[in-house]
């Protein structure tokens, strides 16, 4: 039998009936299974004009929103759910999820909390809580959360970790410990749950426990950036210094290649650094970073977000030169036969990442690191006459090998300077400190950063 339409595009008569809100669901289940997501969600509107206190219509309605992306979507959905189903602990929860996403972290919290008292059985309530009461900086409640979830889970090592973190927080240096050798002790080849512990000890001051640990690191995680570093770190810290230039040997792995031939459609080197030049002072994700972002270094220097995004036009060619050098440098490491932790597991499978830094007028850049990277590097496109002006000493020069301030080594460490040149680009290990040395001018200084990324 065949419905009969009303006028203006209204439901059919009976619409409302079960069998039609039956038939719909069976439509929306239909697409779902078929990865046509759009068809199920479209159905699932369509139910819910007609039914809005179906509770379960509308869960599954955000389901599909936030496969699809529309996180503010599925934030209605689920809400609308829970308002038809108090009682609902998993919408309260996926709610919670979404709002996380949309960044609304105190509503998330909330719903998280309404799902936990509703179902406090269940583990991933209970982390996601720990979750957003961190971000929050509710430390005592994050403990909370964490403490029931791992409660439950006592063999899940992020559970562990996260524990350890906001024990931390709170000055439980002691419990922080523990958790973080229970997240070691439950995933042997977890380089995270190192990581957590390591940077505890170094900011306890325990160079020889660092050590120890970064060995037992890098026999889980063979040639681990971090682990590499945080040793050499704690090494000087010792004042053990033969050992520390081991690790960070600045002669066998920092490279420096300078690019004579410009790339094809530019006449000369000079072409392409202004074109790079003017790519980066135009660039829409140019900003100064705000003092709290770990990108921030003084109030002169601007970086961007992705450089080799598009429109890329001649970080293009920057892109080419930088895959070449890196796969030269890579090609290197693999040719070395001489022992170390930095040639024993060079990627082999890598993308790039880069930024431009923009130090307009005066400036520095301090002693950093990438421990997300394997290889880092540097091109310089426009420098400020102040470099090359040798009366001037290095101001303006990258410098490889000085540890921040914050770390008290009892020996000076190694140091190397270079003089940038427009049209040279610097390779090194992404563990090494560097830094840009402070210097005045009038003039602006621009260089493309990146990292060699081992993909996962």
């Amino acid at each position: 039998m065949v419905e009969r339409q009303q006028p203006g595009g209204s439901p059919p008569l009976g619409a409302a009936s079960p069998a039609f809100i039956a038939m719909l669901r069976q439509q929306a289940m239909s697409h779902y299974r078929s990865g046509n997501r759009a068809a199920a969600l479209g159905a699932c509107r369509q139910l819910l004009s007609l039914a809005p206190k179906l509770a379960d219509v509308a869960a599954f309605a955000g389901t599909i929103a936030m496969e699809l992306g529309a996180v503010d979507d599925a934030v209605s959905f689920y809400e609308q759910a829970v308002a038809a189903k108090r009682d609902f602990a998993e919408a309260h929860y996926n709610l919670g999820n979404a709002l996380m996403q949309v960044g609304r972290t105190a509503a998330a919290a909330e719903a998280y909390q309404r799902a936990a008292k509703l179902r406090p059985g269940f583990v991933p309530i209970h982390n996601n809580l720990g979750n957003a009461l961190q971000a929050l900086g509710r430390w005592d409640e994050a403990a909370h959360a964490y403490r029931r979830a791992t409660a439950l889970a006592p063999e899940v090592p992020d559970l562990a970790r996260n524990l350890g973190i906001v024990l931390e927080k709170l000055g439980d240096i002691a419990g922080a410990e523990a958790a973080h050798h229970r997240a070691i002790a439950l995933k042997p080849d977890w380089s995270r749950a190192y990581s957590s512990l390591a940077n505890l000890l170094m900011d306890r001051g325990e160079p020889p426990q660092m050590i120890e640990l970064c060995d037992a690191w890098l026999a889980a995680c063979p040639g681990t950036i971090e682990a590499i570093g945080l040793k050499s770190v704690a090494l000087d810290l010792l004042g053990d210094r033969a050992a520390a230039r081991y690790l960070v040997d600045l002669d066998r792995f920092a490279r420096v290649v300078r690019f004579a031939d410009p790339p094809s459609g530019y006449a000369d080197m000079a072409a392409f650094n202004a074109a790079l030049a003017q790519h980066a002072l135009s660039h829409p994700t140019l900003m100064l970073p705000p003092e709290d972002d770990p990108r921030y270094h003084c109030p002169t220097l601007k970086i961007t977000g992705e450089f080799l995004a598009e429109p890329k036009g001649p970080a293009a060619a920057l892109e080419g030169m930088m895959r070449q050098a890196a796969s030269d440098y890579l090609a290197a490491l693999a040719a070395d036969a001489a022992p170390h932790p930095f040639t024993t597991r060079p990627p082999r499978q890598w993308r790039l990442t880069s930024w431009a830094a923009v130090l307009e007028r005066q400036g520095n850049l301090d002693p950093h690191v990438h421990y997300d990277g394997f290889v880092s590097g540097v091109y310089y496109c426009q420098l400020p006459a102040v470099i090359a002006d040798r009366s001037q000493g290095e101001a303006g020069w990258f410098e490889l090998g000085r540890l921040p301030d914050r770390f008290r080594a009892s020996v000076a460490p190694d140091i190397r300077a270079i003089q940038p040149e427009p049209g040279m680009m610097i390779l090194f290990p992404s563990y090494f400190y560097h830094r840009t040395i402070p210097f005045e001018t009038g003039e602006t200084r621009i260089s493309i950063a990146f990292d060699v990324m081992p993909a996962v």
